[in-house]
């Protein structure tokens, strides 16, 4: 699995936590449908995979989509604040990807090197 491919799962899933009118565990819930979870560890840059171990762990178990069963899955189960604070492992998660991501899409152009490279500047190096 690419870098690429990572970002793009990810990104849907924290778009779909951000845009979501449901309870936070229902968020979380509906995040993990994107697939997220199945990559590989390896596919996460050496820094990230650490998270990467953690947030899966917490999602081992999780039901997504299908029928309705009777007992609870690991997110049924957590508390409030556990579910906040692995949403946002999940979005830290996508910025440390993203981050590694366009760092490799873009290194060596002059706009790199300037370390401060801004949303703007992304968006008009992609043409937006």
């Amino acid at each position: 699995m690419s870098l690429s491919y990572c970002n793009q799962k990810l990104s849907l899933a924290v778009f779909e936590m951000c845009v979501s009118t449901q309870s936070l565990k229902n968020r979380l819930r509906g995040s993990i449908k994107h697939g997220f979870t199945a990559f590989p560890e390896t596919t996460f840059p050496e820094g990230l995979r650490e998270k990467f171990s953690e947030i899966r762990a917490a999602l081992s178990g999780v039901r997504v989509g299908g029928g309705i069963e009777d007992y609870p899955d690991p997110i049924d189960r957590m508390k409030p604040s556990q579910v906040r604070g692995l949403l946002h492992q999940i979005i830290s998660l996508r910025e440390g990807v993203a981050k590694e991501y366009y760092r490799r899409a873009f290194q060596g152009s002059p706009k790199e090197r300037k370390d401060n490279t801004t949303t703007e500047d992304l968006a008009q190096l992609m043409g937006r």
